[in-house]
């Protein structure tokens, strides 16, 4: 009685709970996995660009500014740097430091034959904050000094001494007193690059120069500002910039050489914050658009599973829904039916499934690689969540209500007359819709091998995601499989005949059963193709990008650590550690090369081979033939082995020394340094035998081999030295958020994928069964064993099963080889990097296609079991009386 109050869309849907509930679940979980990956890919490129700024090298983010200054204008430079600076970074903090320095003095003591040993005054604002008293204490009036360590030990002085030093501009003599002593906390750190005197405590030139000599700021503009130099430093403090304020705050940036020059028109600005922001706005960019590329692919898998379930629906309904047209029912009052029965499913989705989207990124942050990144996900959804919901479910919901529109358009004796007909191709593929789907996806695929991100420039010079790059897998995933059920129907007549004249029941009745109707399995067939070829194409992307970030760490580091240089140092010095068994000494150094800068690697020869960490690919020659091609003889020009740009060099200066140069032998790119630096590698002994003195080329650090790789212990005994570490370059870019983005958002839709690939398969093996219901009665009745019922339903399905898991690998691969190198390649957002090799994990593969076998052959086994436990006089009395 209360079913009979309900309306005709409630009963309509209660009627039908398995195929609707199918429907609920299938739209359920593509609200809930495109809300997660949405969620994921905000909140993983968000943390990405958090510790890109938290990490950035000072190089990258300060703002220097330099001007000479007097006592008298010193104050208004000041106020007019700091203001400016302030004004360009606004919202952001910013500090800003000064260091003055002063004319050079002469060492009076040490003034020999016109060539006087020099000294300069200087006053650095935080000084006390970076550097430690050695002995006692910082000056504060009168001409009190404070000196460097090394700067102390090389002129002979400790606290409490006193000296006289002369003006080189002014000649008069001021006498000092030493009342500190310091050591800087960190010599190489950033912000004193170009503060050799202050670093080192020498400097040599055209004069020796040592010192600094420090004293207070009130003291140097009182008493020595004299042809003064000042320095300002600015350091933002970037570590609360969200990723949509990149791109307007770089602007904001790059005005502050003119926001700053309007106060101080002496004053030269170098900044280098705007281009470090702009490349991380692209690089979010990038991992945005390559984090769709998930989303765009399960768009498309759940729309195509929405769509065989509206169609199994409509079917089951069509002699129902001509009934109704016979009666009267017209095309508004059916519409508007479906329209309701549609909205009914879908819309409780849309506000479910944000609250839903969280719990799963939880859940997938369990995994130890995307934990150990440190993203954390959202615990509540946002406003953008609930608009992607609620437009997916309705986009769901006229999926749903379309197929049954479409089926209303024939009467009752239409539909009667098409009951027996043997299925005929579908219209998208008679129109040929699946040609026009591969030129598409060829095009988009073309596209993404021919550019280096996945964007566009639009109008006004703003980046933007291209849609038709970013949908270019899904694409071809899709071309693939609409081409693949043009086999079904082949597959099935070679079947049928094949198993004509041979005994067995099951193999016969299948494959007859296939080529009657292969549209039945086709849509199956398609659904279960493009699912296993998402979980390969997830699988081989994932691998893809570890590996690529494992060749970057390998190419990055040169060998499995490498150590800066200490006086002292020699092979049984790092052999003797724990797992190191090699030690290669080496010098690095910038030199000329064809007009520009290049990094010059020189370093034992005869053990090279040992320790360098070179990708095959990279090189036509071996390790040990290249390091043997570069051992040379004195008097001849400097074998090397030289990047792709220098290939045809015959020349390089370092210093002022030139050195001829032959090269034998090309690598796409050298180990030990940044990808698409451009580089040399030369054997120390030749490069020492080049007319120089050894002194010229000393041994700045040192390359080891570890055993099996294996760095730990001898890192950890390293871990007072500057210490290059593959381990922990390679453990950084796997657990960098980006990186680990992609792959978190590639396991999500991969598991949505295999859910959607058993949803599908088990309500159309349900729905198939329910249909065939008299059928198998009939065989119960001519004693058809269960065994035999099994064996012929899987024979059935084998042609499903079969096809889509080998169509599905075959096509991830295929794809997987024309778009994740490039795909890879440009989530980096850099150019001249490392090629990227296409990695196919084979086993996990073939672990993905067993489990969906097993998985399957059991909802096959239930099936068959539900069908023969049935008694065939009730199934055939229930045919009679309907």
């Amino acid at each position: 009685m209360v079913r009979g109050r309900l309306p005709l869309v409630v009963r309509r849907a209660l009627a039908e709970p398995l195929l609707l509930a199918a429907a609920f679940g299938s739209i359920l979980l593509a609200t809930t996995a495109i809300s997660a990956l949405l969620l994921h890919a905000g909140s993983a490129t968000q943390a990405g660009v958090r510790r890109a700024l938290e990490t950035a090298p000072l190089a990258a983010t300060a703002t220097v500014v330099t001007s000479s200054v007097t006592a008298g204008d010193f104050a208004a430079a000041d106020r007019a740097v700091r203001a400016g600076i302030a004004h360009a970074h606004g919202e952001v903090p910013v500090r800003v430091t000064v260091r003055v320095e002063s004319a050079s003095y002469a060492l009076k003591e040490d003034d020999r034959g016109g060539q006087p040993v020099l000294t300069r005054f200087a006053a650095y604002e935080g000084l006390d904050g970076q550097a430690d008293l050695v002995s006692g204490r910082w000056p504060t009036e009168g001409t009190a000094v404070a000196l460097s360590e090394p700067a102390a030990r090389a002129m002979g002085v400790s606290t409490g001494d006193e000296f006289t030093v002369v003006g080189r501009l002014d000649g008069k003599s001021v006498r000092v007193r030493v009342t500190g002593v310091f050591r800087l906390r960190d010599p190489d750190d950033p912000r004193w690059k170009g503060e050799e005197l202050l670093r080192y405590g020498t400097q040599t030139g055209d004069f020796t120069s040592r010192g600094p000599l420090v004293v207070p700021a009130g003291t140097f503009l009182g008493r020595f500002a004299t042809g003064v130099s000042a320095r300002w430093l600015a350091e933002p403090d970037l570590r609360r910039l969200s990723s949509d304020r990149l791109r307007p705050f770089s602007a904001s940036v790059a005005a502050v050489s003119a926001d700053v020059r309007s106060g101080c028109p002496r004053c030269t600005v170098t900044e280098t914050l705007s281009g470090t922001l702009l490349r991380l706005d692209r690089g979010a960019l990038v991992a945005r658009s390559t984090m769709l590329v998930p989303v765009l692919q399960l768009l498309v898998l759940s729309a195509y599973a929405l769509a065989l379930t509206a169609r199994l629906l409509a079917e089951h309904r069509r002699m129902e829904t001509a009934l109704l047209r016979s009666r009267g029912g017209g095309s508004p009052r059916l519409a508007a039916t479906a329209a309701g029965e549609a909205l009914l499913i879908a819309l409780p989705c849309a506000p479910v499934a944000p609250f839903l989207a969280p719990v799963l990124l939880r859940l997938m942050s369990a995994f130890p690689w995307i934990e150990a990144t440190g993203v954390a996900p959202p615990r509540a959804p946002d406003g953008a969540t609930f608009a992607v919901a609620a437009a997916v479910a309705l986009a769901c919901a006229a999926m749903l209500a379309a197929p049954p529109l479409l089926a209303a358009r024939r009467t009752y004796v239409e539909e009667q007359a098409v009951l027996g007909r043997a299925d005929r191709p579908g219209l998208v593929q008679r129109a040929g819709a699946d040609v026009a789907l591969l030129v598409l996806a060829a095009l988009a695929v073309w596209r993404l091998r021919a550019q280096d991100a996945p964007e566009v420039t639009r109008l006004g010079g703003e980046l933007g995601l291209d849609p038709l790059v970013g949908a270019g897998p899904a694409l071809a995933l899709l071309c693939g499989g609409m081409a693949a059920l043009r086999l079904v129907p082949a597959v099935a007549r070679v079947a049928e005949r094949a198993t004509r004249r041979r005994p067995g029941f099951g193999p016969a009745v299948a494959a007859r059963q296939v080529s009657r109707r292969p549209a039945r399995y086709s849509g199956p067939a398609l659904l279960l193709t493009m699912a296993t070829a998402i979980g390969v194409l997830s699988l081989t992307t994932a691998a893809t990008w570890r590996g690529a970030q494992e060749d970057r760490a390998m190419h990055l580091a040169g060998a499995a650590l490498r150590v800066s240089a200490l006086p002292g140092d020699d092979a049984r010095t790092f052999t003797t550690l724990p797992g190191v068994a090699a030690a290669v000494p080496a010098h690095r150094a910038t030199v000329v090369a064809n007009g520009a800068d290049a990094t010059l690697i020189a370093a034992d020869a005869a053990h090279l081979s040992r320790v360098l960490l070179l990708r095959p690919d990279l090189s036509e020659l071996s390790p040990a033939t290249l390091t043997s091609r570069i051992a040379g003889s004195a008097g001849q020009p400097l074998p090397v082995v030289a990047t792709p740009g220098l290939a045809d060099t015959t020349r390089i200066t370092a210093g002022t020394v030139a050195i001829p140069i032959r090269v034998v032998g090309v690598v796409t790119a050298m180990p030990g340094t940044p990808e698409g630096t451009p580089a040399l590698l030369a054997d120390l002994a030749a490069l020492r035998g080049q007319g120089a003195q050894g002194a010229d080329w000393p041994v700045t650090e040192w390359w080891l081999a570890a055993d099996g790789n294996d760095t730990t212990s001898a890192a950890t005994a390293l871990a007072r030295r500057d210490v290059v570490d593959v381990a922990t370059l390679t453990a950084g870019h796997r657990d960098d958020p980006t990186a680990a983005g992609l792959q978190g958002a590639l396991l999500l839709g991969f598991a949505a994928a295999l859910a959607f690939a058993v949803l599908g398969f088990l309500v159309n093996a349900a729905v198939s069964a329910r249909e065939r219901r008299g059928e198998f009665a009939v065989l119960g009745a001519l004693g058809v064993s269960f065994r035999q019922t099994l064996g012929l339903l899987a024979a059935e399905q084998s042609f499903v099963v079969g096809l889509s898991l080998a169509g599905g690998v075959a096509l991830a691969v295929a794809v997987s080889a024309a778009v994740v190198p490039p795909m890879v390649t440009a989530g980096y957002a850099t150019g001249g990097g490392l090629p990227v090799l296409l990695h196919v994990p084979w086993l996990q593969v073939a672990a993905l296609a067993l489990a969906v076998l097993v998985v399957l052959l059991v909802i096959v086994a239930g099936l068959a079991r539900s069908l023969h436990r049935r008694e065939p006089a009730a199934v055939l009395r229930s045919g009679e009386a309907s």
